[in-house]
This record gives C-alpha cells, sequence and structure tokens, in this order.
C-alpha cells in the first residue's frame, strides 16, 4: 500500500465532503426513491468516501461492489464502513474486489447492478475508458454517478505573478498516462459529459469545488507541494522562480493568510 496515498485520501476526505454538490446528490436520492436490493458498484473506491457520502441518502437493501486495485485501500475500506447504514437505517452489505481497470471494467464487476458510483477518479482515465464505461454503463440501462472531477480550475490568494504559470504546468502534468492511456485531466468533465450524451443519457452537472483555507494548513501544505511537483516535473516552469511561488505559499500557510481553490464538477448520467 502507498502511504502517501492513503495519507492523502484521508486529508482530502472533509474537503470532499463539503464540495459535493447538494443538487445532484439529492437528484441522485429522487431516482432511487425505493429499492430492493440495490447494488452500487463503487470504481476506483480508495477508502470508501463515496459510500460514507451518498449511502445514507439512499433506500436499502443496499450492497456495496468496491471496486479498487489496491489491497491496502480495500481492507481501509471494510473496516471504516462497518457499521453504515442506509436512508432506512438498515446495515449495508459489502463485497470487496481487487481489480485492474485499466482495460475497462470487467463484465461480472456490473452483475446484478443498480448504479456506479466513483469519487475523484474521471480525471485519472482516458477517453477511451470513459467511452467504453458510457457504453456499458448505456446497454445495461444504469445511471451513474461520478463526483468531484477535476476541471482545471485552480486559484490562490493572495495572487502571485506566476500563479498562471504553476496552474498550467500542473493541468498538463494531469494529462499524463495515470495507467488507462493519456488521463482526460483537466478534460474530464467535457469528456464525460459529451460521451454520456452521446450514449443517450439524460445528464446533469454541479460544481464541487475545495475551498481551502488557514484551518486546515497539513491539508493546505501537501495541495501546494503536490502542486509545486507536478509542475517541476513538466519543466514548464524556471525552478527558481518555481522555488520562490513555493517558499512565499508556505509561509502564507504558516501564518493563516492563504486561500487555495480548486475546481471540480459532480456528474449524474441518468439512462431514458
Amino acid at each position: 500500500m502507498n502511504q502517501f496515498e492513503t495519507d492523502w485520501l484521508d486529508l482530502r476526505e472533509p474537503a470532499d465532503r463539503r464540495a459535493r454538490n447538494g443538487v445532484i446528490a439529492a437528484r441522485l436520492a429522487g431516482r432511487f426513491k425505493e429499492a430492493d436490493g440495490l447494488v452500487v458498484v463503487d470504481l476506483g473506491c480508495g477508502t470508501g468516501s463515496t459510500a460514507r457520502a451518498i449511502a445514507g441518502l439512499l433506500p436499502g437493501p443496499q450492497r456495496w461492489r468496491l471496486v479498487d486495485h489496491d489491497d491496502g485501500h480495500l481492507a481501509r475500506a471494510r473496516a471504516a464502513l462497518a457499521g453504515l447504514t442506509d436512508r432506512d437505517g438498515r446495515a449495508i452489505a459489502l463485497e470487496t474486489c481487487q481489480a485492474d481497470l485499466s482495460a475497462g471494467v470487467p463484465a461480472e464487476l456490473l452483475d446484478g447492478c443498480g448504479l456506479i458510483a466513483t469519487s475523484a477518479f474521471f480525471d485519472l482515465v482516458s477517453r477511451g475508458f470513459l467511452e467504453r464505461l458510457a457504453a456499458t454503463a448505456a446497454a445495461r440501462g444504469l445511471p451513474l454517478y461520478a463526483a468531484l472531477t477535476v476541471d482545471g480550475r485552480l486559484a490562490c490568494e493572495p495572487p502571485d505573478p506566476l500563479d498562471r504559470a504553476v496552474f498550467d504546468a500542473f493541468n498538463a502534468h494531469m494529462g499524463r498516462d495515470k495507467g488507462f492511456g493519456p488521463a482526460c485531466g483537466p478534460r474530464a468533465p467535457d469528456t464525460a459529459l459529451h460521451v454520456l450524451r452521446q450514449r443517450g443519457f439524460r445528464v446533469e452537472a454541479g460544481r464541487s469545488d475545495w475551498t481551502v483555507g488557514a484551518d486546515e494548513p497539513e491539508f493546505a501544505t501537501r495541495l501546494l507541494d503536490g502542486w509545486t511537483a507536478a509542475a517541476a516535473e513538466t519543466g514548464l516552469v524556471d525552478p527558481a522562480e518555481l522555488a520562490r511561488w513555493s517558499r512565499r505559499r508556505h509561509v502564507e500557510i504558516a501564518a493563516g493568510t492563504a486561500r487555495f481553490e480548486v475546481g471540480h464538477l459532480d456528474i449524474l448520467a441518468l439512462p431514458d
């Protein structure tokens, strides 16, 4: 298990919870006013944040099929979701599936599925992956909820003349291969909306932006360091200027004057 990744998932979850779009979540809940054994397949589940966010909005009984490539994440998810209940107060059932999704979602993972859900995943995958997933979901008549997809909007306060160059470099880095082919990165929301509509889905989307301030210095620091490291790897920003920018931002975090924003979109796709 990659400890950095696990720590990052823990750090980001409070921001994710605040950011999730309430209107999109309500639309999802409205789709499932009643259910008779709802199976939710959670792609790239991490440590279970999607289930924690929406299981209580949906009727039961529920079974969550948690899918991830990382056994450590799956073990953490199973432990963290123990005792989670549905909208009606009934315990949800859990199954964990280790799977490499780089070639697509294996058909057997969707057996009995009533909802495909994912969070912070679409920006990591390729356009081809999204096209295959949309085709599969359409063929099976499955709704799809995809939250917290990065859309390329980044901001820092107070502003700095280097902000734009750093953000452009970071967004370029987001497009690198994450194991699925060239990643959609900040183009993911537009790409997903397009391919889902092409497959006949009725699609709604709403902003789910992070705002990170002085009350979360550890999270802000990790976010800043991630931006800096990614920008450095691209070679698109002068190293001395990037180092100055990073030092300034660290000082602002320590002083409690920094404020960072990261744009995301939540997507709900419903079959006709």
